[in-house]
Order: C-alpha cells, then structure tokens, then sequence
C-alpha cells in the first residue's frame, strides 16, 4: 500500500530519553531531568554553546533518524515546530547590549539565537542533509510541523524526513506565560519529540500509516483560544472524508487538555462527534507545549503499533485561530 509511514521515533522530554509513559514525579512544570546527558555521542566542541532547545531536538531526531533507518547524506529532511524559540541564547546573546557593553557580545551564540538553529544543528551533526523548515505553531506546534512533513512527503519535496517538536521552558518564559493560565491549567512543559517518516510504495511490517492530515483556521482574538468544537468539526469532517473513514469511529483520539473550558468543551465535544472514540490525555504527563504534540503522535504510534488500537486522531487548536489534524493507520486496519 503506497502511503506515507511512520518508521521511527524519538523523544527527548520530562519523562528522560525515548520515554513517554510513567507519573511526572512533580505538581510543578514537566521538565526534562537535569541530569539527563544530553550531549553524549556528539562532539563536544560542537555543542559548546548548544543551549536546551537544540539539545532537546538532536536526541530526539537521532532516535528517530535510528530507528527509521534513515542513513546520513541520505537526502533526509526535517520539519521542525517550534512553540516558544531560542529564549535562552537571544537573552544571553543581548545582555551585554542591553548592559551598554556591545563589544562583550559572544557572536558564538548568534547561530543558537535564530528558529532554525534546531534544524541546522541536526543538518550538521547527524548529516540530515535535506530540505528543513522550521515553522512556529504556538501551542500545537509539534502537530503543525507534522502536517507540513506530510504534506510535503505527498507531494514529492520530501521522500524521507524526521519531523516533529522542539520546545525550551526559559524561566522568562514561565514570568510570562504562567500568571494568564488560570487555575486549572495544565502545567507547563518541555522537550522534544519525533517522527521519522517516508513515502513508501509498500507497507512496513507492523506499520503506521498517516491516512490524512488537515489544517484549518477561524477567527479570534489573538492571544486567546478559538471555540474548539467549530475547529474540531471543520478538522474531522476533512480527515474522515481525505482517510475514507465512516463517521461511527471508535479508534483513540487526542484533544487539546490546556485549560478548563478548552477541555470541558472538547469533552462535550467529543460526546456529540465521536461517542465510541477512546480519548487518550497526555498533557498531564508531557506538559503543555507546542512541542507536546509531537509527543502525542509518538504515543498513537506506538498505542497503534502495541495493538491497543487500529487508528488514532490527533486535532490540536492554537491561540489565534489556527488548528491541526492528522490520521494514523496500522496498516492491517480494515
């Protein structure tokens, strides 16, 4: 079956390297252990201005890169998500600016301070030596940046790709961020999660397919969250009609968990569109961050490919009014 598959994983989050599934040991924000060895297997003058951001995406596109078996100079390509950006080196590479003192500048740090330092990173350490797009999808971005892979991979830009989120927790971010979350929210988190995923003419053994994707808009405010159930419609109607699905689905699907009325209305929601459907929640373990939604896809992939469901749908919402949607198929699904 020609299609586009998913041949490989990687995370790189709270719950350590390559692990999805556990309790967060803390109430507080889902952060990667410090004590995680980020830079092992990588020369070390290489990374020795790498802030967290990048180091986050290198593990989790080597993981997936291995396990795809996608080799170097390969003409793999990424497409990377990006939530917040490079706080971290922008603030440490403006300090002395902002102190009066432009000649202590580091010009070292310039390369850490634009988007697509993750991506370039990646290029040059692990010899992804495709196309790369970095793209900002705010809350959802790890699912935006695995629509665009699909949408590029269908049409011929890309025959392979590691594609996925990529998010840094910056105290700066938490003082801004966390004082308009409300209570209820879920907390904050971090990290980075991938897919390695190729046009196929065959299916894989114990494949997963992705069946169809979409991404919608609808207008609001622009710091504030659009109505999910209008996305939600708009995104389903697509990926069921693009998937040939019926509308009685009864596979797993992931929602939008970020603050109360969000979920309560996905609740609603969900009991009206698709009453046999098994939510699955992971921002509770993962965090809320754009990059989270990369880690959803990994864990359909792999709930899909343990045999705990035939088919999964992720449909992500951001503020401003953008939304996502992306099918997965196990490919003896009927």
């Amino acid at each position: 079956m020609k299609g586009i598959w998913v041949l490989g994983e990687g995370a790189a989050g709270p719950l350590g390297l390559a692990g999805l599934e556990g309790a967060p040991e803390t109430a507080g924000p889902r952060c990667v252990p410090p004590e995680l060895n980020l830079k092992e297997g990588f020369p070390p003058q290489a990374l020795r201005w790498a802030d967290p951001l990048t180091l986050f995406w290198l593990n989790a596109a080597r993981q997936a890169q291995a396990g795809a078996g996608f080799l170097p100079d390969q003409g793999t390509g990424q497409v990377v998500g990006l939530g917040w950006g490079p706080t971290a080196p922008v603030l440490a590479l403006l300090e002395p600016a902002r102190q009066g003192d432009f000649a202590s500048m580091n010009p070292s740090l310039f390369p850490y301070s634009v988007g697509n330092a993750p991506a370039g990173m990646a290029g040059l350490l692990l010899r992804l030596d495709g196309p790369a797009q970095t793209l900002h999808g705010k809350e959802a971005a790890g699912l935006a940046a695995l629509v665009e892979a699909a949408r590029m991979l269908s049409g011929g830009v890309l025959e392979r790709c590691v594609a996925g989120g990529t998010d840094h927790l910056d105290p700066v971010i938490r003082q801004v961020v966390e004082p308009y979350r409300g209570a209820g929210a879920m907390p904050l988190g971090e990290g980075a999660y991938a897919l390695g995923l190729a046009s196929l003419e065959e299916a894989p053994e114990r494949g997963v397919r992705v069946a169809a994707w979409s991404a919608r808009s609808a207008s609001c405010p622009p710091h504030r969250f659009p109505s999910p159930a209008a996305l939600y419609d708009r995104l389903l109607d697509s990926l069921l009609e693009r998937a040939g699905w019926g509308s009685d689905y009864e596979g797993l699907v992931f929602l939008q968990e970020d603050t109360p009325p969000v979920r309560r209305e996905g609740a609603q929601w969900l009991a009206r569109r698709l009453p046999k459907a098994h939510p699955e929640a992971f921002q509770e373990r993962l965090g809320a961050c754009g990059a989270a939604w990369a880690g959803a896809a990994v864990l359909g992939t792999r709930a899909l490919r343990e045999g705990r469901a035939r088919r999964a749908l992720l449909l992500a919402v951001a503020t401003g009014g953008a939304g996502w949607g992306l099918a997965l198929e196990r490919s003896d699904a009927e």
